[in-house]
């Protein structure tokens, strides 16, 4: 039976595929293809529990819907153009990875702080703050390698990826809110270390603003991942894969932003609390050294074929994070193939088409995109010579 063309990014060299490995970004070196192709593909998939996708660094227009125990916004990214040959892939890449999680309090507090103070005031009670987020970005250079076609049905690859950082947030929240006679007080801890922080003199430095006694400039360092994968083919029409990406990765950057804010019973939000009322914030404003060390991100998947149609599961994971995914596809990429996904974590559904050389998906888990929590786009071109 012909080889089949699942519709996605970041699997079949040819094709946009219903995986979820797209969902997180994950390349696959194991499948590269022999033949001289020339590639030029992009995947973004974006998701929250609680507001619209579009909007979660802007202003909070309604408010927000979290769910019970743990809330996450997390965001993958990926433009590549490469260029394979015999067993061998070179590539050149751009990449943005973001992971947050929060408890339900957190979030509610978020909101109300920041666009309805007055319902934080309001409502006497605990609530309690944990929230922990960390995204970078990075440009890479990829060499992979993978066995030939004829190494039999059980192949595997590697690629080794050079990076240059980019942009860095690493940011802690933890402690506890109390309302009570119309007035909030936090007690806790902000860790904020940001390559983004603008510098304020001190002079001129509110509670909130970066203000070291010195101005220093950042420096993006250099940082380097390996990537594994593995394709089992049992059968003509049966086909697994498996891929992890980050292994044994890291990133380094000189002269970071960091602000560290202890609240000690401080009255909070400030501007609505009696003029006496002092706030009791001490912390630092400094600048240092860090290395990220990237958490390796895995993906999973099969899929079964029967003439046109293809039956396909997978899984993607990092740091506890389980995307699930189920798809049919239907057609031949000359003609055109249409494949549709669903992932029940966000409840988003996906619809890629690919038709010759080109290839182009769209997921959302509303028609309305405006609204959408989850939502994610793909698209790309692959030349063969």
């Amino acid at each position: 039976m012909r080889r089949f063309l699942l519709l996605g990014l970041c699997a079949a060299p040819l094709a946009v595929q219903a995986d979820a490995s797209d969902l997180m970004a994950i390349t696959n070196p194991a499948v590269d293809n022999p033949r001289p192709t020339l590639r030029v593909a992009a995947t973004g998939f974006a998701a929250d529990d609680f507001v619209p996708a579009h909007r979660i660094a802007d202003t909070w227009r309604n408010e927000p819907d979290p769910r019970p125990g743990r809330n996450l916004a997390v965001g993958f990214a990926r433009l590549e153009a490469s260029q394979s040959w015999n067993n061998w892939t070179l590539g050149a890449y751009k990449r943005v990875d973001a992971f947050g999680e929060g408890n339900r309090d957190t979030v509610r507090v978020y909101y109300e702080q920041q666009s309805n103070p007055d319902a934080l005031l309001a409502q006497p009670g605990t609530r309690h703050l944990n929230y922990h987020f960390r995204g970078f970005s990075a440009d890479g250079l990829r060499l992979a390698w993978s066995q030939p076609a004829d190494a039999g049905p059980l192949r595997f690859g590697a690629a080794l990826n050079l990076l240059k950082a980019g942009f860095l947030r690493v940011e802690h929240v933890t402690g506890s809110a109390v309302s009570a006679g119309g007035v909030a007080t936090v007690n806790g801890r902000r860790e904020l270390m940001y390559t983004g922080l603008d510098y304020t003199d001190p002079a001129r430095a509110d509670l909130n603003d970066f203000a070291p006694l010195a101005r220093q400039s950042t420096s993006e360092g250099w940082g380097y991942a390996l990537d594994l994968g593995m394709q089992w083919a049992p059968r003509d029409n049966l086909r697994v894969r498996a891929a992890v990406n980050d292994l044994f990765g890291r990133l380094s950057w000189q002269n970071v932003p960091q602000m560290v804010q202890n609240f000690n019973d401080a009255s909070w939000p400030l501007q609505f609390n009696a003029p006496a009322a002092q706030a009791k914030i001490t912390g630092t404003n400094s600048y240092r050294d860090y290395t990220l060390q990237l958490k390796p991100k895995a993906a999973i998947a099969a899929e079964w074929a029967l003439a046109d149609w293809t039956f396909g599961a997978s899984a993607a994971a990092i740091r506890g994070l389980i995307l699930p995914e189920a798809s049919v596809a239907w057609g031949r990429a000359d003609s055109g193939r249409l494949a549709l996904s669903y992932e029940p974590r966000f409840k988003s559904v996906g619809a890629a088409l690919h038709y010759g050389p080109f290839f182009a998906g769209l997921r959302a888990d509303r028609s309305n995109l405006n609204d959408a929590r989850a939502i994610g786009a793909s698209a790309g071109l692959a030349l063969r010579f």
